[in-house]
């Protein structure tokens, strides 16, 4: 029979510094998670997490091993962003924290049909959610990446034919007034109204005949973007904040357009 060794434990010993850190972990852990998505069907994604928690001023480190952990067992099933709240106090009461940090990004496919064809394709789109909870209160920003499309409306305007047109990315962090993480599906179609089109993952012959048209009846500076944007959002009666930008990669410059919209919040 082994004897099991009795091993000192460096991260609990005390430290007389007297100075607290307000945010001790891992960073950069990826793993694959499998979420509900809001049509209950589940997605697993790859995501890349950063999980933290606070130590006091006599503690001189915490258990990295108890975060990974934590992640993984969360991960072990099928998961509700709502449910990245539970992640966050059970990783508190474990490493006897009173604050917990999440940080996780991963990419989120939509499914997107050709719009003439209705070929059915997979749009990615980049999601982040930052979530915190401290003794009772909790904070969750969440932030999309969309691929859209602009059409200038200057070159529009000034050209006898055709006008450039470019890839956009759209950007939205959106804070709830539930204070839970979420989903980029609901805001897709907000995109689409607002952007001159979006992309798609397939096109066919008829498609790309309609998106090239279509874009071009639809001209948007990336001021028109963030502004449409801004009026749809600011109808959300479930945000509390919310930041939209629009980034035009421009095909005429060697350098990107930008424009930027931050509401006031709401209680």
């Amino acid at each position: 029979m082994k004897t099991r060794l009795s091993l000192p434990d460096v991260a609990a010993e005390i430290d007389s510094r007297g100075v607290a850190l307000h945010a001790v972990g891992i960073r950069g852990l990826r793993l694959p998670v499998s979420l509900w998505t809001p049509t209950n069907t589940v997605q697993q994604v790859i995501a890349v997490a950063d999980l933290s928690v606070d130590i006091e001023a006599e503690q001189r480190g915490t258990h990295m091993s108890r975060l990974v952990e934590s992640l993984y067992e969360w991960a072990s099933t099928p998961r509700t962003p709502a449910e990245v709240k539970g992640l966050l106090q059970s990783t508190r009461d474990r490493l006897n924290s009173r604050s917990a940090q999440l940080r996780m990004g991963f990419p989120y496919f939509l499914e997107l049909p050709a719009p003439v064809t209705q070929t059915l394709g997979l749009l990615d789109v980049e999601v982040e959610w930052e979530c915190k909870l401290n003794n009772g209160a909790s904070y969750a920003l969440s932030s999309f990446v969309f691929p859209a499309m602009t059409l200038c409306p200057c070159s529009k305007a000034i050209s006898e034919y055709g006008a450039h047109n470019q890839r956009a990315l759209v950007r939205l962090w959106v804070q709830t007034k539930d204070k839970l993480p979420r989903l980029p599906d609901e805001y897709l179609p907000l995109v689409q109204e607002s952007a001159s089109s979006l992309v798609y993952p397939v096109l066919k012959r008829l498609d790309e005949k309609f998106v090239t048209e279509y874009s071009y009846e639809n001209p948007r500076f990336v001021e028109d973007v963030a502004r449409e944007l801004a009026l749809r959002l600011g109808e959300r009666e479930e945000l509390s904040w919310f930041r939209v930008e629009c980034e035009s990669i421009e095909s005429i410059h060697n350098h990107n357009a930008f424009a930027m919209y931050e509401s006031p919040r709401r209680k």
